[in-house]
């Protein structure tokens, strides 16, 4: 059966829905406005025509769900997302920091043809570049018992597995600390203020909540 055309505002929107959900937010017109850098006018706006197409509810408090339909279409974009995230970094060789930016052009973009061919190619890989799991996002690390490194505690070790991804800046903070998936941390210290000493690949460094409550990791046996 033919799927359905979506505008790409559209699919903008459900996808920003279900990344809250999957992180466990309530989406709401005013963090979608504040997501998207939209006005609550074009909120308003949107979700009508989302609810008359079947993609979204919004309940009497003013939460937003997804139906069926809707969490389809925002699972797709997402996939395509990590996809394009894979082509720019591994193949046209684009900066980690750049990726996702660039990906969030692109992924609108990807024919079926094309989203086959690179299933295909990056299929077998189990996370995008940030380390967010393909099919499944944030809530998948959850559920297979991943913590936020600003949840730790002072002499636990543990392996990063994803960081935020949507915040160039931030990557490049990360990148230039050699803070990436599948590396291991130590934590030596805790501050009052909840800053953390942290040793990764010999060297010492200090993280603040800012940063610790962006990166997603696994606690190893000490």
């Amino acid at each position: 059966m033919k799927r359905e055309k979506t505008s790409v505002s559209q699919e903008d929107y459900l996808k920003a829905i279900w990344e809250m959900l999957e992180e466990d937010h309530t989406p709401i017109s005013a963090r979608l406005a504040e997501e998207l850098h939209v006005t609550p006018p074009a909120v308003t706006a949107a979700l009508k025509r989302m609810t008359r197409d079947g993609h979204v509810r919004v309940g009497r408090d003013g939460a937003i769900s997804l139906t069926a339909k809707g969490r389809g279409v925002a699972e797709r974009l997402a996939v395509r997302h990590q996809l394009a995230e894979m082509l720019l970094t591994e193949v046209i060789g684009l900066s980690w920091a750049k990726a996702h930016d660039e990906a969030e052009r692109l992924e609108h973009a990807i024919s079926p043809e094309v989203e086959a061919l690179l299933l295909k190619r990056f299929g077998d890989q189990k996370t995008c570049p940030h380390g967010v799991p393909m099919r499944g996002g944030i809530a998948k690390l959850r559920r297979s018992g991943a913590v936020l490194l600003a949840d730790m505690r002072a002499d636990e070790k543990a392996e990063i597995l994803c960081v935020y991804e949507k915040d160039a800046q931030f990557l490049e903070f990360l990148d230039g600390l050699r803070l990436r998936p599948a590396t291991t941390v130590e934590i030596l210290h805790r501050e009052y203020d909840e800053t953390m000493t942290v040793r990764a690949g010999g060297k010492l460094m200090h993280l603040g909540k800012p940063a610790t409550s962006r990166i997603w990791v696994r606690r190893l046996a000490n």
